[in-house]
């Protein structure tokens, strides 16, 4: 059971800070993780792991609320940001599945990058060769410098099915990421209306 206080603070206070930073962040580790194959290759499953974050911490938030909302006052602005508040699950779920759904795929499934290589010269007998050309012989299962290595399964998906994937995946963290981003937001707002409207003067005393 979790302590609804911490230093004679209520929990859902707290907990919120984690909400809106972590959720949006995973949003934006989604959508970088989505079109910038570097930054994807180099967090790996970090991407996944903090939409998890994200989404474990929603539901303890939103139930550390429900716990506050029975000890004050429930006025409109209270009772409204407790009804968005709930809302936010699916979107971070969403977000989660997404950001793993990319991950798996970029380390599994998708055809790997292939650079093209350069034009091979017929160097003819020692006679004929240019003797000013210095020809470097390059082994047979030397990868291209940058290349990704394929996936477990790459070799069953073509590489067109694997740049309609990834400009699904692409349209879809962008369109994820900014409904979730705009969400929290509504929920940070409704909050903060339901803690000051009406609790300060426009004036200074």
């Amino acid at each position: 059971m979790l302590p609804y206080e911490i230093n004679g603070l209520p929990l859902h206070i707290l907990l919120v800070h984690v909400v809106v930073i972590v959720v949006p962040l995973g949003a934006i580790m989604t959508f970088l993780g989505a079109v910038w194959p570097a930054f994807r290759r180099k967090l790996t499953f970090i991407t996944p792991l903090v939409t998890f974050v994200g989404l474990a911490s929603v539901p303890l938030a939103t139930n550390a609320g429900e716990w506050l909302l029975a000890r004050v006052n429930p006025t409109p602005l209270i009772t409204a940001h407790a009804a968005i508040g709930d809302t936010l699950v699916p979107w971070a779920f969403g977000q989660f599945v997404l950001a793993t759904a990319i991950w798996v795929w970029y380390r599994s499934f998708a055809a790997p990058y292939r650079q093209p290589e350069p034009p091979t010269r017929n160097l003819g007998t020692p006679d004929e060769r240019d003797p000013f050309v210095v020809a470097e012989a390059t082994p047979a299962d030397a990868s291209p410098r940058g290349a990704r290595p394929a996936g477990r399964f790459a070799g069953r998906v073509s590489r067109r099915a694997s740049l309609v994937v990834s400009v699904v995946f692409m349209v879809l963290a962008l369109a994820l990421g900014t409904a979730t981003t705009i969400r929290v937001v509504q929920i940070g707002e409704s909050g903060a209306a339901a803690i000051w409207t009406g609790s300060f003067s426009d004036t200074p005393k």
